[in-house]
């Protein structure tokens, strides 16, 4: 026998449980085990919640309306943090929050199971949360069931309904046919209280055309020397160790002001002598000029921009953020680099348009330049507090960068001439690599 209904369904899980479980005593284990079913049972009973069915290091609990789910949510973690804090015992939670019609299978007198789309949609959520995130779907806009919520940080920062919500880009979710929409529940203090600055998992795997599997990674910068235009990046393993790699400011996204504790997007290839490196840095949460790619009818869009070795990279951006700009295909933008999704890659955020005209016009049109060549040129501007500046060839700006002065103490100036090889920019543009000081340009 089964039934149809209609509620709410909240998975619970210990983040990082097999780690976690392999690396302490069994005792130890089933102690902070015990610990997390007392608080969740607890709270559960006290916000009308029912528990459907038990994952080993969690629940799955159902709710007869979703702002229900969510206030348990935030009870649930806000105790745990109290009682269980993290740095202290490395154990913390992650949820998936989901509401729809599911069926009720009557399995032995009873006793049930509960199948359905907000079911799955509520563990998949919850397997691709980071430690202490909430990830609620669908969207309080979509929902229209919503009351007041509060959490203890809430309170004391007078924050309104509207700012509990962060909406997240879209996301493809295993054995669901469409994206999947989907806020994470702002209850810390900061936002920086996740485990990461992000409360969705962003890793994303694709393929290279030689059929080698290329991994995006997600790191944090433990270290960075400005002068020297180098630096190293901590990320976490697949297989759950955490490791530190070697970056270059050449290989920065857009030459982005990067420094210690920014969290960057890299992917890894050999570097020099085969020792392998992070390339194609992007900074979160760093400031970006693009282009506008499209515009969907549905007010969302995409915004373009190129590495270093010129391969296109997309940001989406949502409907929201560029509701009230005037913005037509090829306009040029100044955006900030937001998380990403395995559905539309990055986001955009915080987008404005470009003060100036279009990109393209920008730069004077030049004589195209053979990639790899040695070429002169005068620096034309230099910012010595960035480490940055232009240069002028056959009517070409080409970007110069500290990181590729072979000797980093002659600083560039307006007027000095330079002898460099030419590598490709971004939006087809050209950068200096292995410069050279020759000589100061006399002056009549």
């Amino acid at each position: 026998m089964s039934t149809s209904h209609y509620k709410t369904f909240c998975c619970t899980r210990i983040h990082n449980a097999d780690v976690l479980k392999a690396a302490l005593a069994e005792a130890d284990w089933i102690g902070f085990l015990a610990e997390f079913y007392s608080v969740t049972k607890e709270i559960i009973q006290q916000r009308g919640g029912e528990i459907a069915r038990s994952l080993g290091d969690g629940l799955m609990v159902m709710f007869e309306r979703p702002a229900m789910a969510v206030q348990a949510a935030i009870d649930i973690q806000e105790s745990l943090a109290k009682r269980l804090p993290f740095s202290a015992t490395g154990l913390s939670c992650k949820m998936g929050i989901a509401s729809g019609s599911f069926t009720r299978l009557s399995v032995h007198e009873g006793i049930y199971d509960y199948q359905g789309t907000p079911v799955d949609i509520a563990q998949l959520l919850c397997e691709r949360a980071h430690g202490n995130a909430i990830l609620l779907h669908p969207t309080p806009q979509q929902s229209g069931e919503f009351m007041e919520i509060h959490s203890q940080a809430g309170v004391q920062q007078q924050r309104p309904l509207s700012a509990y919500f962060v909406e997240q880009a879209p996301c493809q979710l295993r054995g669901i046919k469409n994206p999947v929409h989907s806020c994470s529940i702002f209850w810390q203090a900061t936002l920086t209280h996740y485990l990461t600055s992000h409360p969705m998992e962003e890793c994303r795997f694709t393929t290279e055309v030689s059929g080698t599997a290329e991994v995006t990674l997600f790191g944090k910068v433990t270290a960075f020397k400005k002068e020297r235009g180098f630096g190293f990046i901590q990320y976490y393993t697949e297989n759950h160790e955490y490791k530190e790699i070697y970056f270059h400011m050449s290989y920065v996204v857009g030459q982005a002001t990067i420094q210690e504790n920014d969290h960057v997007q890299f992917i890894i290839k050999p570097g020099k002598e085969g020792r392998p490196q992070a390339c194609s840095v992007l900074v979160m949460g760093g400031r970006m000029v693009g282009q506008v790619e499209s515009l969907e009818s549905n007010g969302s869009g995409y915004i373009s921009i190129r590495n270093q070795a010129s391969e296109v990279i997309r940001f989406f951006v949502l409907p929201h953020v560029i509701r009230d700009l005037p913005l037509r295909i090829n306009d040029v933008v100044e955006f900030v680099v937001g998380s990403g999704s395995e559905v539309e890659g990055l986001i955009a955020t915080d987008v404005t348009l470009h003060q100036g005209e279009h990109l393209a016009q920008q730069l004077e049109a030049g004589e195209n330049l053979p990639l790899g060549a040695t070429e002169q040129a005068v620096v034309t501007v230099y910012f010595s507090d960035k480490g940055y500046g232009f240069a002028k060839c056959r009517r070409n700006n080409i970007y110069i960068h500290i990181s590729e002065l072979t000797d980093p103490e002659q600083t560039p100036a307006p007027g000095d001439l330079i002898e460099f090889e030419i590598s490709p920019g971004r939006d087809s543009t050209y950068r200096a690599n292995n410069i050279r000081l020759l000589q100061k340009r006399e002056v009549a």
